[in-house]
C-alpha cells in the first residue's frame, strides 16, 4: 500500500520510518500501556493514514491523512488519489512532519496529555 511504498522514499532521504498497523483504536487502547509506548512512543513525529475519517488519529498522531469530507465517485484509484492515499502523498506529508518538528526543536509526547 501507500504507507509501506512511502517508506523506500523516506528512508533514501535520511528519515528512519516504521509502518504499524492499527486496525482497532479500541483494541490498542484495551493492550498495556507498556505495549502502547513500544509501538507508538508519542514522542516521535507520527502520522496517521485512515482510508476513512481522520476522527480519533488525534490521539495517536502528529497528522493525519484521510477522509475531512463526504466521499467521492469515481475509479477506486482516482479517488484514494484524490484523498492524498499515493505512496508520493504519504511520503511527503511524512518529510514534511519531520522537517517541521526539526524547526521548532521538540516533538510533542502525545501519550503525556489528559485523557
Amino acid at each position: 500500500g501507500p504507507c509501506v511504498d512511502a517508506v523506500k522514499t523516506l528512508e533514501e532521504a535520511g528519515i528512519k520510518t516504521r509502518v504499524v498497523s492499527m486496525p482497532s483504536q479500541d483494541v490498542f487502547l484495551e493492550q498495556s500501556e507498556e505495549y502502547q509506548k513500544s509501538v507508538l512512543p508519542g514522542n516521535i513525529p507520527t502520522l496517521s493514514v485512515e482510508a476513512s475519517a481522520t476522527n480519533g488519529w488525534h490521539r495517536f498522531s502528529h497528522a493525519q491523512i484521510g477522509m475531512t469530507r463526504f466521499g467521492l465517485s469515481g475509479a477506486g484509484k482516482d479517488v484514494f488519489s484524490a484523498f492524498g492515499f499515493t505512496d508520493a502523498n504519504v511520503a511527503s506529508k511524512g518529510k514534511e512532519l519531520v522537517e517541521f518538528y526539526k524547526k521548532v526543536g521538540s516533538v510533542p509526547d502525545l501519550s503525556n496529555c489528559p485523557t
